[in-house]
């Protein structure tokens, strides 16, 4: 009897023992010690763009067909003719494909047909006060298209003013004709498309 109440003591101690070692394995929240913490998430990364390399550049700049323009020439003009344009559809056969270019109305003077060498060129149109000599803007297109000016009705004046930028260049020029011979004159970047005079029938 006294054998069989000390082999159940020691039984229990065994039990409770072998239960403190249990608990003392295990912490608060029921997470193992041997279990390891997750490693917190890596940061979202973002795609950065080098702020100091320079934009790409894009040469918009298409020229034209059908106009022989030569070195340093910009833009061509022709005179068509004094307060009427008759002449205007020959130009736009031989040099626009047929489409018929808007007409500014500056003055009742000579018309003239301007064909930007560049496609992307931008215009500015600028009207010109004889009294005060102050110049203000009448009409502008950053993608310049051909188009038809009338203006300089005075032979000593120039009513308007043509600007035309390209790249980091701006030409300005104001058509006319000259007192001395009757030449046109579009200014040093110009190329002059006016047709000849027709021969005098018998000369």
């Amino acid at each position: 009897m006294k054998k069989s109440v000390i082999c159940l003591l020691a039984a229990l101690a065994l039990l409770l023992w072998v239960g403190g070692c249990a608990n003392g394995a295990s912490r608060p929240g029921g997470q193992s010690a041997a279990s390891p913490a997750p490693a917190p998430a890596d940061p979202p990364t973002e795609e950065v763009t080098d702020q100091s390399a320079p934009p790409a550049v894009s040469d918009d700049y298409v020229e034209r067909e059908g106009v022989d323009f030569g070195e340093g020439q910009l833009y061509a003009v022709a005179h068509l003719g004094y307060q009427n344009a008759d002449g205007l559809d020959d130009y736009v056969a031989r040099y626009l494909g047929g489409v018929r270019p808007p007409v500014h109305y500056v003055s009742d003077g000579d018309f003239y047909l301007v064909i930007p060498r560049y496609a992307d060129m931008a215009l500015s149109l600028l009207v010109n006060d004889m009294e005060t000599g102050e110049s203000r803007l009448r009409f502008e297109d950053p993608d310049c298209e051909p188009f038809v000016v009338q203006c300089n009705v005075s032979d000593i004046f120039p009513d308007v003013t043509i600007q035309l930028d390209y790249q980091d260049q701006r030409v300005e020029f104001s058509p006319f004709l000259s007192l001395e011979n009757g030449d046109l004159d579009v200014g040093a970047a110009g190329l002059d498309l006016t047709d000849p005079p027709a021969p005098t029938p018998g000369a």
